[in-house]
């Protein structure tokens, strides 16, 4: 199975994922991660990437390229398919973090730890198979940042830092 990604106006994106959605070869979605407000506890949902909509299929490149061809009409919004050397496919290595990561909602649930000498140590949730790629944590806002880019931009994900007992 190929995953692409495409860029789209924020504003219409839900509107081509319906539409790509409509396509029975296809599979469109936003990935997202859960943060927890620090102050609230509350868990939210944001998108992991802004406008970026991602798509599963069976579908070759070329044949992917024509079926957006032909629903460029409905796709009113789309503004590229973002592509890695001519191929807008993913790498192999990053559909398989995204499928480590992400739940069957595409969502990346939040990762629990601790920290300890300046070194973070996840207990639970889809981060604890990258706590050595995990660079940064920003307690303030509950996310850990990963040395793994994906099309130039840094990895966040959510994780709730305790005091370790």
């Amino acid at each position: 199975m190929n995953w692409y990604v495409l860029y789209t106006l924020s504003q219409k994106s839900n509107k081509i994922i319906t539409n790509l959605n409509r396509k029975k070869e296809l599979i469109a979605f936003i990935p997202e991660y859960e943060i927890c407000h620090r102050k609230t506890k509350e868990i939210t949902i944001k998108p992991m990437f802004s406008n970026y909509i991602f798509v599963k299929t069976d579908l070759n490149q070329s044949e992917f390229n024509d079926l957006l061809l032909k629903m460029k009409d409905e796709n009113d919004g789309l503004i590229k398919q973002l592509k890695n050397c001519e191929t807008s496919a993913l790498r192999e290595s990053e559909i398989e973090f995204f499928q480590m990561i992400l739940d069957e909602q595409y969502i990346v649930r939040l990762s629990y730890g601790y920290q300890e000498n300046g070194i973070t140590h996840v207990t639970k949730g889809p981060l604890k198979p990258f706590e050595k790629h995990i660079v940064k944590v920003d307690k303030h806002n509950q996310c850990a940042y990963l040395d793994l880019l994906f099309f130039d931009r840094r990895i966040m994900l959510g994780i709730d830092i305790k005091c370790k007992n």
